[in-house]
């Protein structure tokens, strides 16, 4: 009879334990110090800053216009982006022969979504994998290139994208009077997410964006949805925060910053959407068409971030003028590895 007791205490035992949350392994570590760190995007954010939590170095910065594409690395992925930075868009032809694309008549314009998803960019149909087929759609598409830091506008190209084979994406290109007529290559490039390609000087690939494991958050401008009081989206460039790929983010405003442990955020619903931090922890005060306006960080806004590495941080803004010079476009934060 005790023997039935006790296989029946198991079972119960075995039952109430699948109830609770799995336990997430985290490695014995220090906590870290609260640390502060300012952005340099500039005033007119000419800028876009690679920023790494676990060494709190800022990886790398380059000038938002200094590329157009961004082609995928990933060995089984096949996305070519657009600069969200620039504004740029994009328009698909009915025509497979370049030389007859002359205007952008009629054409309709897709921006790339901005939380990420490789479905919702201006470029999705270039290529379909089904099974072990592969069909390129070979139709020539225009390219809006955006604007400027001064909101000059950086031209239209018209392009078409002919193959990704062992690693290599090949295309032509050409302004629409058909000159400077380009046959390009751009070679996937292992250990980053993607590999970027201009079209100034003739045409240049460029491996701007980091190593896919040396970088966390990019400070950037992109091109994002925003909706009128009547339910209508409209494309609207904003200056915030993207998140490199598989970097989860969870967001917050009741919990005290300063009080925050690694226990409260473990089982919080994280979101991988790149977006997912964005730029609406700041808001704006006064009249922007008058000039007469300023930005103020919501500093009940909390942000606690999973790394690719599997490292949780909280982080929040604290201001987003230059301490020095009072110029905006330089975003300051404080964060912790919890």
């Amino acid at each position: 009879m005790m023997m039935k007791n006790i296989f029946i205490l198991g079972l119960l035992m075995i039952g109430l334990s699948s109830c609770f949350k799995e336990d997430i392994p985290i490695p014995p570590h220090d906590k870290g110090d609260v640390k502060q760190e300012i952005i340099p995007l500039t005033q007119y954010y000419v800028n876009q800053v690679y920023f790494n939590l676990y060494t709190g170095e800022q990886v790398s910065i380059n000038q938002k216009n200094d590329f157009d594409l961004s082609f995928s690395c990933a060995d089984t992925s096949y996305i070519i982006r657009l600069n969200t930075a620039s504004f740029m868009k994009a328009a698909v032809t009915e025509f497979s022969d370049i030389t007859q694309v002359s205007d952008t008549i009629g054409l309709h314009w897709k921006f790339d979504k901005s939380d990420g998803n490789p479905d919702s960019t201006a470029f999705a149909d270039w290529i379909k994998i089904t099974g072990n087929d592969t069909v390129y759609l070979n139709r020539v598409y225009v390219i809006n290139r955006g604007l400027d830091e001064n909101g000059f506008t950086l031209g239209v190209k018209k392009i078409i994208f002919h193959s990704l084979k062992n690693g290599v994406y090949r295309f032509t290109w050409s302004n629409m009077d058909n000159s400077e007529m380009t046959d390009a290559f751009v070679e996937q490039n292992p250990g980053y997410n993607y590999i970027q390609y201009s079209f100034n000087d003739g045409g240049r690939v460029k491996q701007i964006e980091p190593e896919s494991d040396n970088w966390d958050l990019l400070f950037t401008q992109y091109s994002t949805l925003l909706f009128t009081d009547e339910g209508d989206a409209y494309p609207y460039i904003v200056t915030g925060v993207l998140t490199n790929p598989g970097t989860g983010v969870a967001f917050d405003t009741i919990m005290n910053f300063q009080d925050v442990t690694l226990d409260d955020v473990l089982f919080l619903e994280y979101s991988t959407d790149a977006d997912k931090i964005g730029y609406d922890w700041k808001e704006l005060f006064g009249d922007i068409n008058g000039g007469d306006y300023y930005y103020k960080t919501k500093s009940n806004y909390n942000y606690f971030i999973r790394s690719r590495k599997g490292i949780f941080y909280k982080l929040r803004f604290t201001g987003f003028y230059d301490p020095d010079t009072g110029e905006k476009g330089y975003p300051a934060f404080e964060y912790q590895r919890l």
